[in-house]
C-alpha cells in the first residue's frame, strides 16, 4: 500500500496479556516515528476498548504495535480484514502459524526437508507428568516453553539432574520441550523480503539464556553486529530467515531466532516473531541501523506494506 502525507493512522497497543509492557514501549517508539513522518495518529490501548468500536474511528490504516495473544495470533488481523482496514505486519495465517511454535516448526521442517538445504530445529521431547513433576525421557539439559507466546515469557531451562514442579508451569498441554542446543544465540530481521544481518546475542549473566530480563532490562544483554560466526553460517541464517518468512507468508517484517553449535558447526532455527519489538533495547531497529536505516525509514517501509486480506 502506498502511503501519503498526513494519513490518519490507528495505532493499537497494550492489551491485558503478559507482553503488555513490551507493547507499550514498542508503541511509544513507533508513534513518535509515525508523527515525524507527517501522519496523524490515534493511539488505542485495547485493554480499555470495546474492540467493535474500531469501525467508528475510520483510519486510513492501522499500525499494529501489539505483542502476544489477540494482537499477534491472527485475531485482530481477522477483525481488521472484515473491517477492510489495511494493517501492518503479517496477516491471519502467518500470524497464527508463527504464534504456535509447534505448527511453525512442523510446517517449516516439512516445507524444506526435501530441499538441498533443509532447515533444522532442536529435537522435540515428550513431556510426561510424574506426580508433582514434569519430566522427559532425556538425561541432559532441555528447554520447556509455552507453545504460544513471545518475548521469552514462561521459558525455563531444565539443567541435567534438575526437576521442575507442575505448579511452576501452565498445563502441560500448552507446553513443549526441546533439547537445549548450541552455545551461541543469533537472530535475523527480515524487512520487506530483505534479511538485514545476523546479530549475536550475549547475555550479561552467562548462565542465563536470552530471557525476558535479558531482552528488556538495560545492560541485560550485549548485541554483536555482525555476529562473529563463520561466513557459511552467517549466510545460512539469513537465507533460512527469509525462507521461513516466505514459507508461512509473512508481510512487512519478521525476526527469526537461532542457536548455533560451533563444535558441531550446526545451525538450529528456534522460532519466528511476526511482531518484533521496537523498544530501545530491541534487536530489529538495531539491525536496521547497522544497515543504514533509521527508525523512521523502518516504520515507513512497514507502513507501505500495510494491507488487508479480503
Amino acid at each position: 500500500m502506498k502511503t501519503y502525507q498526513n494519513m490518519h493512522i490507528l495505532l493499537l497497543k497494550g492489551g491485558n496479556g503478559p507482553e503488555r509492557e513490551v507493547s507499550l514501549k514498542t508503541a511509544s517508539v513507533c508513534a513518535n516515528a509515525i508523527k515525524q513522518l507527517g501522519h496523524r495518529i490515534t493511539e488505542i490501548d485495547i485493554a480499555n476498548l470495546d474492540i467493535s468500536s474500531l469501525s467508528e474511528i475510520k483510519p486510513d490504516l492501522c499500525f499494529n504495535a501489539l505483542h502476544g495473544d489477540c494482537g499477534e495470533d491472527g485475531s485482530i488481523q481477522g477483525f481488521l480484514n472484515l473491517l477492510k482496514i489495511p494493517y501492518t505486519h503479517s496477516g491471519v495465517v502467518a500470524s497464527a502459524i508463527a504464534m504456535n511454535k509447534v505448527f511453525f516448526k512442523n510446517i517449516v521442517i516439512n516445507a524444506t526437508k526435501l530441499s538441498r538445504d533443509p532447515i533444522y530445529f532442536p529435537e522435540t521431547l515428550e513431556i510426561k507428568n510424574k506426580g508433582k513433576y514434569l519430566e522427559v525421557d532425556y538425561d541432559d539439559t532441555f528447554v520447556v516453553k509455552p507453545i504460544k507466546g513471545g518475548s521469552s515469557v514462561g521459558i525455563k531451562i531444565i539443567r541435567k539432574g534438575e526437576k521442575i514442579q507442575n505448579k511452576d508451569l501452565i498445563n502441560k498441554q500448552y507446553l513443549m520441550a526441546e533439547i537445549f542446543v548450541g552455545s551461541i544465540e543469533l537472530t535475523v530481521t527480515v524487512l520487506k523480503e530483505n534479511p538485514l544481518c545476523v546479530t549475536e546475542i550475549i547475555t550479561a549473566n552467562e548462565k542465563e539464556f536470552y530471557n525476558y530480563k535479558a531482552k528488556y532490562e538495560k545492560n541485560g544483554s550485549f548485541h554483536k553486529i555482525p555476529a562473529n560466526i563463520p561466513k557459511i553460517i552467517y549466510d545460512k541464517a539469513k537465507s533460512w530467515a527469509l525462507r521461513a518468512h516466505q514459507i508461512i507468508g509473512c508481510k512487512g517484517i519478521s525476526r527469526t531466532d537461532f542457536r548455533y553449535d560451533p563444535k558441531e558447526e550446526k545451525l538450529f532455527m528456534l522460532e519466528l516473531n511476526t511482531q518484533p519489538g521496537m523498544t530501545s533495547t530491541s534487536l530489529s531497529p538495531e539491525q536496521a541501523s547497522y544497515c543504514g536505516l533509521t527508525i523512521n525509514d523502518m516504520i515507513k517501509i512497514i507502513l507501505e506494506e500495510a494491507n488487508y486480506e479480503c
